[in-house]
């Protein structure tokens, strides 16, 4: 599904440059689900944002599906990771000028008419149980319910993948354990991968595949078989 080749990402500085990912190699298949932890500054969330193909690599390969990503010419890039990838952040980061409904319908594939995607975003909302909310405005909504639209916006595509940011950082233990135990459902429904950066213990034993990211470097994995 998703291989990283001696990848490495270095800031500038001015004069000065350091590096945050240092030489990362990892194979991630259909499926998976992955939690990665470490300190502040080791490097989760930009090697979670250059597999959502958002930040490009100073070195290495990324690939997905055996096809090799190209930063600079891809000229399908958009699409690929619009199509491709569902992107959860600890913040919900929801339109506040939309309904929830309507921050669904735009996130949505182009090709699909306007009736069909009314009916989609419908039924998303409905598994999440926000049937009540389809025209609410956004910043009426709780911190657990904006969260939720936010889960089901990442999968309005299907997304073979889902990428996700510290998705509880922001709820309480609660609305975070909800949030997780939805993401697992609708993995186990949807059978695509699951990747989840995360500070919170619990949630980072779950994973069937667990990386610790530390100095830019993986110095642990783990796998439950």
């Amino acid at each position: 599904m998703i291989s990283l080749k001696n990848l490495s990402k270095k800031f500038y500085n001015g004069n000065e440059s350091q590096y945050v990912l240092k030489n990362i190699n990892l194979e991630i298949g259909d499926n998976d689900f992955i939690t990665i932890m470490g300190p502040s500054g080791g490097g989760k969330s930009t090697l979670l944002q250059i597999m959502a193909l958002l930040t490009e690599p100073t070195e290495g390969d990324i690939y997905y599906s055996n096809n090799k990503i190209n930063f600079k010419k891809d000229k399908h890039l958009n699409i690929h990771r619009r199509e491709s990838i569902g992107l959860i952040f600890q913040n919900a980061n929801l339109i506040s000028c939309l309904s929830p409904l309507e921050n669904l319908i735009i996130a949505m594939n182009t090709t699909e008419s306007y009736k069909e995607k009314i009916k989609k975003a419908k039924n998303l909302l409905d598994k999440v149980g926000l049937s009540k909310k389809y025209n609410s405005k956004v910043t009426s909504l709780s911190g657990g319910e904006a969260q939720r639209v936010a889960v089901v916006r990442a999968l309005s595509n299907n997304p073979k993948v889902i990428l996700c940011d510290e998705p509880t950082g922001s709820l309480d233990s609660n609305n975070g354990n909800n949030v997780i135990e939805l993401l697992l459902s609708i993995r186990k429904e949807k059978k695509c991968t699951l990747i989840i950066v995360t500070h919170d213990k619990d949630i980072g034993k779950l994973g069937d595949r667990r990386i610790y990211l530390k100095d830019g470097e993986i110095h642990e994995m783990g796998r439950d078989i």
